[in-house]
């Protein structure tokens, strides 16, 4: 009994100490996560997960080597935990949350102007157009792009990849990298919620208006294709549903064009007024919301192709809606009032008859509380001057949209925004170099509200607006694909405004 006692007792102790002898079995031989290869291109890589680093830290990830500028992708689907900016000490970063509670982590997203290391490219620059914190991505879209930000300055551009499981234990990505898909194109981006492509993937702008255009109950959405773009009109109804498009122009045309719309004819619709982009004359067009064309005429002199802008408002109270009509950048700033048949009612220098950087448009009709107006918002390279005339063009009223400093445009529309009462506010965003600070004010120039959120607070690209009954809709210019994003305001503050 006694040597059966003493067999067991050196049994226990012989496994005790295989136990606690027995090195931990590495990260990355436990677990490999199902994922596309986080960069899009040519790149090597070492498992360097575990390496020691400064200050008596390990290296939680594996480095990506590539070159600045390289596409970086989602590597599955989720959504965006995190992607800083401005710039934190760290870098610009991305965090993705996958649907099991798994981050992966990009490190070192670039910084830099295109061709420099200046560390001033900002985020537009380090980040893919929706790459912001609550978007849904799906694996294979682009996210960003490799850099070198954060403690990488000075080194060679790579991805810093991290897998974290949801207790944020990190993983070593090494085998899940090894055994990654590989891409060789982008997969197209998710859409966000509540987010109109009006022309699908088209990667350019969209110029919007608001009116009643059909039977349909309720405010119509119009939208014209930018430059770049076919003269593509589209029309939605107020759940975003297409109801009627048509082209207002030969098809061979991209120059964009510009929307409003107006009940020129007093039918109790409005009809939907084009005017033409860069590279065609001046020319009006005024369509059916059955893209039945009405009437056409020059706004300017034929041969001047800068494109125009054009907005609508019954501005002498005969109960028909005029036209609008200011040059775009290479003209001068003349404002030009018209009836649908074409005739001139008016027109007015609206800033220094010298100034060529193209001029806004929006109206508003009088109502009890106000007369009628003309709203103007310098273009490019002209300050952020917002002017309001009354429909004899004599000024009565004028602000800084933003500091005195910018010089990237203005874009405006005008309506019964917040619709607290019946007069009409007037919305501003930046046309081009500046982030989405949308900003309200009423007819006195007083501003009365702002925000900030409806895009990346690092977008560049520029903005269009068009101003409904207790809406405001805003679509994107610049480098991305067209999206068309609405706000309402029923709410009694500017600053309770919600994703509809």
């Amino acid at each position: 009994m006694k040597n059966y006692k003493q067999i067991i007792f050196r049994i226990i102790i012989g496994i005790l100490v295989i136990f606690f002898n027995t090195p931990a079995i590495p990260a990355h031989a436990q677990e490999v996560r199902s994922i596309i290869f986080p960069v899009l291109g040519s790149t090597r890589y070492s498992d360097d997960f575990g390496a020691g680093r400064s200050g008596g830290r390990t290296h939680e990830g594996n480095d990506i080597m590539g070159y600045k500028g390289e596409p970086l992708i989602a590597a599955v689907d989720g959504f965006i935990r995190s992607a800083p900016y401005p710039e934190p000490y760290w870098g610009y970063s991305i965090t993705i949350e996958d649907k099991d509670g798994y981050e992966y982590n990009y490190y070192h997203v670039n910084n830099d102007n295109p061709g420099t290391d200046d560390g001033l490219g900002g985020g537009i620059n380090a980040y893919y157009p929706n790459t912001d914190a609550r978007n849904p991505v799906v694996a294979g879209q682009i996210i960003g792009w490799m850099g070198d930000s954060g403690n990488a300055e000075g080194t060679s551009p790579h991805l810093h990849f991290e897998i974290r499981r949801p207790d944020d234990t990190p993983i070593d990505p090494y085998e899940s990298l090894q055994a990654a898909q590989r891409i060789s194109q982008p997969t197209i981006p998710a859409t966000l919620p509540d987010e109109l492509l009006p022309f699908g993937q088209f990667p350019g702008s969209a110029h919007i208006a608001v009116g009643n255009v059909s039977p349909a109950a309720g405010e119509e959405l119009v939208v014209g294709a930018g430059l770049g773009g076919g003269p593509h009109v589209r029309i939605y109804d107020s759940q975003n549903q297409l109801i009627g498009q048509f082209f207002a122009l030969p098809t061979t045309f991209r120059g964009g064009i510009d929307v409003a719309t107006g009940d020129v004819d007093g039918d109790g619709y409005d009809e939907i007024i084009i005017g033409n982009g860069p590279g065609a004359d001046p020319e009006i067009r005024i369509f059916k919301g059955d893209g039945t064309l009405v009437t056409m005429f020059l706004a300017y002199p034929s041969g001047f192709r800068a494109g125009i802008s054009v907005a609508s408002a019954d501005l002498n109270l005969d109960g028909l809606a005029d036209i609008v009509t200011a040059p775009g950048p290479g003209g001068g700033p003349q404002v030009r009032i018209f009836d649908a048949s074409g005739k001139v009612l008016g027109q007015f220098f609206a800033y220094n008859p010298a100034f060529r950087g193209g001029v806004d448009v929006a109206a508003v009709d009088a109502t009890s509380e106000s007369g009628a107006a003309i709203i103007t918002g310098a273009g490019p390279g002209g300050g952020p001057h917002v002017r309001i005339f009354n429909p004899k063009a004599e000024l009565i009223g004028q602000f800084m949209a933003y500091d005195t400093s910018f010089r990237g445009g203005v874009r405006v529309t005008a309506g019964n925004i917040q619709n607290k009462n019946i007069a009409p506010e007037i919305a501003v965003a930046p046309a081009s170099g500046g982030g989405p600070n949308v900003r309200l004010y009423n007819l006195s120039a007083q501003l009365t509200g702002f925000n900030t959120n409806e895009f990346e607070a690092w977008w560049r690209g520029g903005y269009d607006l068009a101003a409904g009954t207790g809406t405001l809709r805003i679509s994107s210019f610049g480098d991305r694909r067209a999206t068309v994003r609405s706000l309402t305001t029923a709410q009694t503050t500017w600053r309770s405004w919600t994703w509809r």
